[in-house]
């Protein structure tokens, strides 16, 4: 029994190296024909990796070790948008990180949290983000708009999480790059657990002020004079910007390697849907992204 365990473990160890040696040479090949950007850490990527951590705590939530310090680290491709409205794809890397402190403090991709109170299954807190900006080099519709600087998030969250549900809002107020504010709305279920297989469901509803909205989707009567593809001045209005469906899927390695799928769909929404960066011939209101990623919890 004992040499039967020991060769179901090496057979785990040596199929999780195969398949990190997989997804290693898939990101070599993608990010080889991708001439911009191959990591992407973009806004509409951090919703749908958060989309993959909170699926796979709420249905694997002994994945973390016990401990007062937990790591979950993983590496991943995927086809993402070049910007939130494009209608061109590619394949690039996805990081996924995530470090938890005594179930108080998690760092969550570029987002830091902190559980300031905790009453049975409702938690709610301060957080800090650090969101990337775009450069206008990420695709040709951008050229001549410039760029959005990377900036500071602060603001706080409020959710409530059984062992297959979660319900969620966090607010967060940029501290530069005239972003603004926003404010996200998320819901998840678990919908399958069987042996070392895994299915969750999700879905998300963003919401941005005026000035977030004009930054992301307006135009300028300046942008407009330099963009190469001549876009006509556009007034983005604050409210719901997009929606997106989130499934994920996984399948337990082992003890602390998960090999994890996504396919988010999203729609764009009011003013970010009427940008010209989405109706003029560049974008699209729908936004996909799917990808597969192996992690490892210690």
């Amino acid at each position: 029994m004992r040499e039967k365990e020991m060769g179901k473990k090496k057979q785990s160890l040596l199929y999780s190296a195969g398949i990190a040696a997989l997804l290693s040479t898939i990101w070599s090949v993608g990010t080889a024909h991708a001439t911009s950007q191959p990591i992407d850490i973009s806004d509409r990527v951090e919703s749908a990796v958060e989309a993959v951590q909170e699926g796979l705590e709420i249905l694997w939530p002994e994945g973390f070790p016990k401990e007062d310090f937990s790591f979950r680290l993983g590496i991943g491709t995927g086809f993402t948008p070049d910007y939130v409205g494009s209608d061109n794809y590619r394949l690039r890397f996805l990081p996924i990180l995530e470090v938890k402190y005594k179930d108080v403090w998690r760092l969550n991709g570029t987002k830091l949290s902190y559980t300031a109170i905790s009453r049975g299954h409702f938690e709610a807190g301060p957080l800090i983000n650090y969101r990337f900006g775009r450069s206008e080099s990420q695709n040709k519709a951008l050229r001549g708009l410039g760029n959005i600087s990377d900036t500071v998030e602060v603001g706080g969250f409020i959710q409530y999480r059984t062992k297959k549900m979660l319900l969620n809002a966090d607010f967060r107020q940029a501290l530069g790059a005239s972003q603004g504010q926003t404010l996200r709305l998320t819901v998840g279920h678990g919908i399958l657990k069987k042996g070392p297989f895994f299915m969750g469901v999700g879905a998300r509803a963003k919401i941005m002020n005026k000035k977030g909205m004009q930054t992301n989707f307006g135009i300028t009567q300046q942008q407009s004079d330099q963009s190469e593809y001549g876009f006509t001045p556009y007034e983005a209005k604050a409210g719901f910007s997009e929606v997106s469906g989130n499934v994920v899927a996984g399948y337990r390695l082992n003890e602390n390697a998960r090999i994890v799928s996504l396919l988010s769909v999203g729609r764009l929404l009011n003013g970010a849907k009427n940008s010209p960066l989405v109706t003029s011939g560049t974008g699209s209101k729908y936004q996909i992204i799917a990808g597969t990623a192996i992690t490892f919890s210690f």
